[in-house]
């Protein structure tokens, strides 16, 4: 019997929310269909999925969620803190999980619930490093003391746990480094995307010279300020800019006069999917990223990236291939949107390897098919 039987192995994944978030939080966000999508395909090819979340409320009962099929979800159903819940749950919910093969860990936050559950339950762990905690602490500017209990705290899990997923090579090579561990124990697993859901349209179905930016705002990391300051530039096209965050309100106040930049503030994902497949071009001007979904979801929409040289980027979007690599200024971001509505077959070429490139590598099944290829040599082993 292997894990590709459908609905029939005996294997069954835990997997263990990051420290005070729960499936109201997914909702929120907006990813709770892509999310819960993802691992209700996979609870069919392993058998069961349960899910440890820090929700006080039965998410069963949350208006709006999507549908959970056959994943079963274990609540704070006493209301703990989340700090104590996140050291006892696997305490008190030790009954509904003594059944579990394999323990898995959404982010680095809380991962210790998912060690001390490794230990009680005696079962391998797959530590999910989606973005390296350390390496953002320290690139937002984190204390010298902070950093010390951070490092501490990310190597005693990622020494423990039986292998660790990262969505890159860099995240590899920086965590080896860091922690002193052995490359042979990381697996790169990239983030997914529907390439259902997001689907291309051609140049003359898209509204020419609109462009989009989904994100946080804020300017840390993501930088919208960057791409507000490239649309003002070029007043004869369109920007989009969906998300919240702490620079939300100025930059309402920002735009109050750039009558081409509109601040959407959140949207679903299915409306996100829409603005990306009737959008010219895709800007994301971070200082720094992981391995954005938001990005592979662009391009599976068939949308051009228009994106700075950081790191986290610069592995996804090629030069010329599926998108546009600019310097961090507004005068390079926007000279960039200027080539996508001004070369019609420049943007048909970038297009086109932008579909290709997420179909390729960042397809739900396949990455679904390499993560039961690695649960399976976990439980086997």
């Amino acid at each position: 019997m292997t894990l590709n039987s459908h609905k029939n192995s005996d294997r069954n994944l835990a997997l263990v929310f990051t420290q005070g978030v729960g499936l109201r939080n997914w909702l929120n966000a907006g990813y709770d269909t892509r999310e819960i999508e993802y691992y209700r395909l996979l609870s069919e090819k392993l058998g069961g999925v349960t899910f440890l979340t820090y929700d006080r409320e039965d998410p069963r009962e949350i208006d709006g969620l999507h549908e959970l099929g056959s994943i079963n979800v274990e609540y704070n159903t006493i209301s703990l803190d989340r700090r104590f819940f996140s050291l006892l749950a696997p305490f008190f919910k030790y009954r509904a999980l003594k059944n579990i093969d394999v323990i898995k860990t959404t982010q680095h936050r809380g991962s210790w619930t998912a060690l001390v559950l490794k230990w009680v339950l005696r079962k391998p762990m797959v530590a999910r490093c989606g973005y390296v905690w350390s390496l953002f602490e320290k690139r937002a500017g984190a204390s010298r003391s902070r950093m010390f209990l951070i490092k501490f705290l990310e190597g005693f899990v990622l020494k423990r746990a039986d292998t660790i997923v990262v969505p890159d090579r860099f995240a590899v090579e920086y965590l080896s480094e860091f922690h002193g561990l052995e490359e042979g124990k990381f697996t790169i697993l990239p983030n997914f995307v529907d390439v259902e859901q997001f689907k291309p349209k051609d140049l003359s179905e898209r509204d020419k010279g609109q462009f989009l930016f989904v994100g946080r705002l804020e300017n840390d990391q993501k930088r919208p300020d960057l791409a507000i300051n490239a649309a003002a530039i070029a007043p004869e096209l369109k920007l989009d800019m969906v998300g919240e965050g702490p620079e939300y309100e100025r930059l309402q106040r920002q735009t109050k006069d750039i009558a081409n930049v509109r601040l959407l503030g959140r949207r679903t994902h299915a409306e996100v999917s829409e603005l990306m497949s009737s959008a010219t071009g895709f800007i994301i001007p971070s200082r720094y990223e992981g391995n954005p979904k938001v990005v592979i979801e662009a391009l599976a929409a068939g949308l051009p990236v228009i994106a700075t040289k950081s790191q986290g980027l610069t592995e996804i979007i090629q030069h010329g291939v599926n998108g546009l690599l600019t310097d961090d200024s507004e005068n390079s971001i926007s000279e960039a949107m200027r080539m996508l509505v001004d070369d019609p077959a420049l943007w048909a070429k970038l297009s086109d390897g932008a579909r290709r490139t997420a179909v390729d590598n960042y397809s739900l099944e396949s990455v679904i098919e390499r993560e039961v290829a690695l649960l399976r040599r976990l439980t086997d082993g």
